[in-house]
């Protein structure tokens, strides 16, 4: 008699993941992620460099070419009133940041994804890391804040779940954009406006005016803070994984991006 076949195991970062495990990694998946941890960290010092000796981008284009225009929806603006509502002045404008940044790169890229989504999904992102519950990943939280805000605005279950996924993916090290567009953007944005990883390939002047028109108000120290708190309350998640082998809280508390 054969066999019973185990169910395939939901991908390490993914929605289907996060609500299995609390987020919290086996030994064998955070030995998987390792190389892919130590290439960002690689790339954050050669991008660190770029930026430094202001290297300019090959494309010639300025922000104009590359700002994206806000989606009139009702889902982004329950998006916002959310991130405002439950999120400080300095995280609600690293969500403005991030949708921005992802946004561009995105173009540069020339990928496609849905841009009402990754406004909603930029904006609350990072809603549940002001708040750590032990043993309970921070992406849970602001995955389930999307979940509301997507059935107050109507949105379908696909593109809820599309958000949910995307959010609780975008601090898997090594995330593709096969994995998922809109975690992959959310994370390259992120970098971007924390770390500096890509930021040399967006536009000064696109840099300087995403600062003018959403301040960064200390977020560096914020978040850092923030950081530091989800790694220690939720042992061998992601959180605690990049800040313990890659020492990602102290990566954006000194690495203020160059205006």
């Amino acid at each position: 008699m054969d066999g019973a076949v185990s169910p395939a195991k939901p991908p390490v970062g993914s929605w289907d993941w996060l609500t299995e495990t609390g987020g919290v990694l086996t030994a064998k998946e955070r030995l998987a992620l390792v190389p892919s941890l130590a290439g960002t960290f690689g790339r954050f010092s050669l991008d660190r460099l770029r930026l430094a000796v202001r290297a300019r981008p090959r494309h010639g284009l300025a922000a104009e070419d590359l700002w994206p225009a806000p989606p009139d929806s009702q889902l982004c603006r329950h998006a916002e009133q959310e991130a405002r509502d439950l999120q400080s002045p300095a995280v609600v404008n690293h969500g403005y940041r991030t949708w921005v940044f992802g946004a561009a790169l995105a173009k540069l890229d020339e990928a496609m994804f849905d841009p009402e989504l990754f406004h909603a999904a930029s904006l609350l992102h990072d809603l549940g890391l002001e708040h750590t519950e032990p043993g309970r990943c921070f992406t849970r939280r602001s995955g389930e804040s999307a979940e509301a805000v997507a059935e107050r605005s109507g949105l379908d279950r696909a593109g809820s779940l599309e958000m949910m996924n995307g959010i609780a993916m975008h601090i898997t090290p090594g995330l593709r954009y096969d994995d998922s567009a809109l975690g992959f953007y959310l994370q390259a944005g992120a970098m971007a406006d924390l770390a500096g990883l890509r930021a040399w390939q967006l536009p000064k002047d696109l840099r300087a005016r995403a600062d003018q028109a959403y301040p960064r108000q200390r977020v560096h120290e914020v978040l850092s803070r923030c950081w530091h708190a989800e790694a220690q309350a939720v042992p061998n998640g992601r959180a605690h994984f990049a800040d313990k082998w890659g020492g990602f809280s102290r990566i954006v508390k000194w690495f203020p991006v160059a205006k």
